[in-house]
């Protein structure tokens, strides 16, 4: 099938019935399979030996649940290892894949309201598969920040590997994510590799035991067990410090985590958690990924803290202050790398900074500033190599010193579309690069939200970090999508505010739904921004491809740029918004 359209054909999921019945019945005896050529699955350890990739050893006394993620029971973890001629498959493409395989598979399940094997339950989450290849990997909804380490890309750049819990009804979903896969694959330019042969063993070598050190790494997976009795207080301490991290994808704040854990100690109905999230504006997400980190669970209709979510808790009350010091650290300091490489220490310090340095002639006047020894040395031997000889001094019209040259000051406002599709993921993508500009810049920022019939200016021009915060923890998403207005009032503050060398980002995962001055949403938009572009505002439109083509006419008639994205996410948004203001930084 096509590319891409098999995960359009509901018909896809009664094609394979059959073969994911087989499945089964083999990962039921313990044993490895192939799905299709590429791939082998099980819920054991794979190995093979390089002098031999034709062959595929299953260790069948090695759960690939408990060797990978420490978990107290068996069977819980499909391990899945799809082969491919050596050279590097992007992670995060597979990741976002691996996110439309699942969802075309809950989709067609939907469809069918039906599974193979039993009636299906919850559907499967994309929180519980985790990937690796040769240029990194973890969580599929993560950072994809993990897997970083050399003796783990290189050992997985002849395949793809997945770790997936997936329940056992849903087994079916394997297909799909292998499909999902091998397109990125040969996407990738790079062929599928057959295994010849599939060799089932007792255990990885003398004693049973397999190496599997180049292996271990740091990771956000949901997949492991924390048992705390288990584990040193310094690795405990790094566990929590890493799910603050990850929470920070939910919350608005490390207060507000820890007011939501101590709201689960009361032990309230699934319902009671849900309401309290929907009022902040949070979706039934939070409560998976507090579930998928181990810190909370369901006991029948009830949600509670598991023994790690109350040592999780009070560490939160122990530590409020440094961890949101680590917080504020971890947001500012998110940005690309590739601005920085090729440069020295001294030369992106003094790009990133506030100011950018000059040598000059001490002796041309103007207040004397930090010495410049490089400049001064180099003036000396310069007048020495054109005299008559002698000895080599260094005098006063020599001496050069710095003037600082102050940068032009930005003020960045943030148009965030907040209508109610904006929920989740997209919304926490736009508080988070509020914060990060204001963490990470020396400019004022703003935030204006537009939704439903109105426009508020949520943040003012500020640089104030903890006023912002406690705004932006007020934004819910709801309603419609009113851009005109929202790029009308933006427009009146910043013209009342006097902003400097003003520069607008508009954050919208749609196209405007209500209008404003005639009731055509989408002439009055058009309309809008186009007085920005009389005014000489700088601008920019960060949007979704599927509304590429009204978002560019939006930006056209700015007179600005149009970025369009996948999907809202924190990290692409930080780059792009800095792609964009760095010619008015440096």
């Amino acid at each position: 099938m096509a590319e891409g359209k098999w995960q359009e054909d509901a018909r896809f999921l009664t094609k394979i019935a059959l073969p994911a019945e087989r499945l089964a019945d083999l990962i039921r005896a313990d044993k490895g399979a192939r799905i299709g050529q590429s791939t082998v699955v099980s819920q054991k350890l794979h190995i093979f030996n390089p002098a031999m990739p034709e062959e595929v050893q299953v260790l069948q006394d090695m759960d690939a649940g408990q060797i990978f993620y420490r978990r107290r029971n068996k069977g819980q973890v499909y391990h899945l290892d799809i082969f491919h001629q050596c050279g590097l498959v992007d992670h995060r493409q597979v990741a976002a894949a691996i996110k439309g395989a699942v969802n075309a598979y809950n989709f067609h399940v939907a469809i069918h309201n039906a599974a193979f094997f039993n009636k299906v339950g919850n559907p499967v989450k994309a929180d519980w598969i985790d990937v690796q290849t040769g240029t990194g990997g973890g969580r599929v909804t993560g950072s994809l920040n993990f897997g970083k380490k050399l003796s783990l890309r290189r050992a997985h750049e002849n395949h793809v590997h997945l770790a997936a819990m997936v329940p056992g009804e849903h087994i079916a979903c394997l297909f799909y994510l292998v499909t999902a896969v091998e397109n990125v694959i040969m996407g990738c330019q790079l062929e599928l590799r057959q295994n010849e042969r599939i060799v089932h063993k007792q255990g990885g070598g003398p004693g049973g035991e397999c190496d599997l050190s180049p292996y271990a790494d740091q990771t956000d997976s949901f997949l492991r067990d924390k048992e705390t009795a288990q584990l040193s207080q310094p690795v405990k301490e790094r566990q929590y410090v890493q799910d603050v991290v990850d929470l920070a994808e939910d919350f608005d704040s490390v207060r507000e985590m820890r007011e939501t854990l101590e709201a689960l100690t009361e032990n309230p109905s699934r319902t009671q958690v849900l309401r309290k999230l929907a009022r902040s504006g949070k979706s039934e997400q939070v409560l998976d990924r507090l579930t998928g980190l181990g810190i909370a669970t369901a006991e029948g209709q009830r949600i509670t803290l598991t023994p790690y979510g109350r040592e999780f808790k009070d560490y939160l009350e122990r530590h409020l202050p440094d961890l949101e010091a680590h917080l504020r650290c971890a947001i500012r300091l998110l940005r690309p790398r590739a601005y920085d490489q090729g440069r020295s220490k001294a030369r992106t310090k003094a790009m990133h900074g506030q100011e950018q340095r000059q040598a000059k002639r001490w002796m041309d006047g103007g207040s004397l500033g930090q010495l410049a020894v490089a400049e001064t040395v180099i003036a000396a031997a310069q007048r020495f190599a054109a005299g008559p000889g002698g000895l080599f001094t260094i005098g006063g019209q020599d001496i050069h010193h710095f003037m600082r040259e102050q940068k032009n000051k930005t003020d960045i406002c943030l148009i965030i579309d907040a209508s109610a599709s904006m929920s989740g993921q997209r919304i926490g993508a736009a508080k988070f690069l509020a914060k990060h500009l204001l963490l990470s810049t020396t400019d004022r920022v703003a935030v204006v939200v537009f939704q439903e019939n109105q426009v508020r200016v949520q943040v003012p021009l500020t640089r104030d970090f903890a006023q912002a915060e406690n705004s932006l923890a007020h934004i819910a998403s709801f309603g419609s999508t009113p851009l005109a207005l929202g790029l009308k009032v933006s427009l009146e503050y910043l013209r009342e505010a006097r902003a400097k060398n003003p520069f607008i980002i508009l954050i919208t995962d749609g196209v405007p739904t209500v209008g404003d001055a005639t009731g055509d949403p989408l002439a009055d938009a058009l309309t809008a921004a186009a007085n920005i572009r009389r005014h000489g505002y700088g601008f920019t439109c960060i949007g979704l491809k599927p509304h590429r083509n009204y978002l560019a006419q939006v930006a056209q008639a700015a007179g600005g740029n149009i970025y369009v994205l996948d999907e809202l996410e924190k990290h692409v948004l930080v780059q792009t918004a800095r792609s964009e203001c760095r010619p008015r930084w440096y």
